[in-house]
């Protein structure tokens, strides 16, 4: 399946000092903001946010190329393989209207910046089919989730400086997935997986949860439409947890409507 959708609800990643790690960010209500814990200005008590959307000027909506395939690779058809990526990347260059503080560094006001703000999603999950009839096939899976995130300010000219923080997060996932024959070609689809681990000074979630209608139009060709849900939160103050080398958090939540088109044999 190859599917474009997208729109970012809400994002929020929250950078601490490695110097002391039990003083957290203060979390405001904004749209899609950057949280810095108050010891990288040195104040106690304050928390400073950046609004990426407003400050920045990073798009809150954005289109996603996708990619999902499954095999069913057993004669009765119960056994199943599911594979995916997708890719939501946002960019931009923009003039400040103000001081921001972003790890040690303050831009100014008036400094040419330009941001990144990635995160790419790698699926894959073994899914086994407890019941099956004619019209109906419900399953349970377990698989893993693979998630790059980097973010990125950069600044040149009269005024350089340059802050990132990148991390690599694998986190297990357990779904489960329904799906209904209303007609021998019209196909109703709902799929959930999701997670829950506290080890630690480690804590992360995920869930990723999609319902489409999909029409077989063609004997190699279908099509669908539908909506999908997607929120992860990874919060990390040492190394409990394998793989992420963070001190501070990272969330991020979007919902946005799916089409695509489907090749099977």
């Amino acid at each position: 399946t190859i599917t474009p959708f997208g729109c970012i609800r809400h994002s929020v990643i929250k950078l601490r000092s490695p110097m002391k790690k039990n003083n957290a960010a203060k979390r405001l209500n904004k749209k899609c903001p950057v949280l810095l814990d108050h010891n990288t200005l040195g104040t106690k008590g304050l928390g400073i946010e950046v609004d990426v959307e407003d400050s920045l000027d990073l798009d809150s909506s954005v289109s996603v190329f996708r990619v999902d395939g499954l095999w069913r690779f057993s004669r009765n058809l119960r056994h199943r393989l599911d594979l995916g990526w997708f890719d939501i990347s946002r960019d931009s260059t923009t003039t400040l209207l103000g001081n921001i503080q972003i790890g040690d560094t303050l831009f100014p006001l008036g400094t040419e910046v330009t941001t990144s703000f990635d995160l790419q999603v790698f699926k894959g999950a073994y899914s086994y089919s407890f019941f099956q009839d004619d019209r109906i096939d419900l399953g349970a899976s377990f698989g893993l989730f693979v998630m790059p995130i980097d973010f990125k300010i950069d600044a040149y000219g009269a005024f350089e400086g340059h802050e990132s923080e990148s991390i690599t997060a694998p986190l297990p996932v357990l779904g489960l997935r329904a799906d209904f024959a209303i007609t021998p070609k019209l196909f109703l689809k709902y799929n959930v997986d999701f997670f829950y681990l506290e080890m630690g000074q480690f804590e992360g979630a995920i869930t990723d949860s999609n319902l489409v209608l999909e029409y077989n139009a063609f004997k190699y060709l279908g099509f669908g439409i539908g909506l999908e849900r997607f929120n992860i939160y990874i919060k990390a103050e040492d190394e409990d947890y394998p793989n992420i080398d963070f001190n501070g958090s990272f969330e991020f939540n979007y919902s946005g409507l799916m089409v695509y088109c489907k090749v099977y044999f």
